[in-house]
């Protein structure tokens, strides 16, 4: 069963980001996982790599995500002609917008995908089945889209919303962190997981802790992002630093014996 027909009927599904670009971790840190989160627009991954990450994925079985910079038709179905089977779109303001983005996302008859990438036949020749695989995110992350969200969450295609609380917040005027975003933008959050439900789309969320993880499921959150790879690793290494310090501190010492 496709990740999209598992969200269609209810499922709840966990992912890791990678925003390295490094599929070499990605082979490592990403077995059993759901599906994966190939960053294109927050960092300078490149066509190649890209390629690189979604084939990694494909190789595991898993399937991969893009999150393209750019609404722009052309460049949406070249990031998906890597093969990837889910599209993350930043700044959905409008179904309308939401539906031009859809369009580019699946072949005909349900939308305008131009055919022709060589990656896409040797993976699957069948178009029916990529409209089938096909997944679509939608990044709600302004007040006008949350004034929006039921109406882009009922575009035909449409399979997850997802908030960008950071741009969110800034535009809202609220300063936010990761781990306290979800007090200081409970309203809209919640709006958006009742529209998500109302319509039977997934919301969708990055969590930053395990204890974060239980209370986003407890809400309604199901398509679920574990944190992206340099997140957890500076976490980690600044909780190393800090304990090492701390060790030296004890034994009264800053310097190698």
């Amino acid at each position: 069963m496709y990740l999209k027909e598992r969200l269609a009927a209810g499922e709840y599904v966990i992912g890791a980001c990678f925003y390295s670009n490094s599929p070499e971790l990605m082979e490592f840190a990403a077995v059993g996982m759901d599906w994966v989160w190939w960053e294109g627009q927050h960092t300078q991954a490149d066509w190649t790599n890209m390629v690189h990450g979604v084939r990694t994925a494909y190789g595991m079985d898993i399937p991969a995500f893009v999150r393209t910079w750019t609404q722009d038709g052309g460049t949406i179905e070249r990031l998906l002609d890597t093969g990837a089977e889910g599209l993350i779109a930043p700044m959905v303001n409008t179904p309308e917008q939401a539906a031009e983005i859809v369009s580019h996302c699946y072949y005909p008859p349900l939308g305008n995908r131009s055919y022709g990438s060589a990656r896409i036949e040797r993976i699957e020749a069948d178009v029916n089945e990529w409209n089938k695989r096909m997944t679509t995110v939608m990044m709600i992350e302004t007040p006008e889209a949350i004034q929006n969200a039921e109406a882009i969450a009922s575009v035909p295609g449409v399979d997850a919303l997802f908030v960008g609380m950071r741009d969110l917040a800034l535009r809202l005027g609220k300063d936010v962190d990761d781990y306290n975003a979800h007090l200081s933008l409970k309203r809209e959050l919640d709006y958006v997981v009742d529209v998500c439900q109302k319509t039977d789309r997934a919301a969708a969320v990055v969590v930053s802790s395990t204890e974060e993880l239980i209370a986003r499921v407890q809400d309604g959150y199901r398509l679920i992002c574990a944190n992206s790879d340099i997140l957890i690793l500076a976490e980690y290494w600044r909780g190393m630093r800090d304990v090492f310090r701390k060790a030296l501190m004890d034994k009264g010492t800053t310097r190698r014996e």
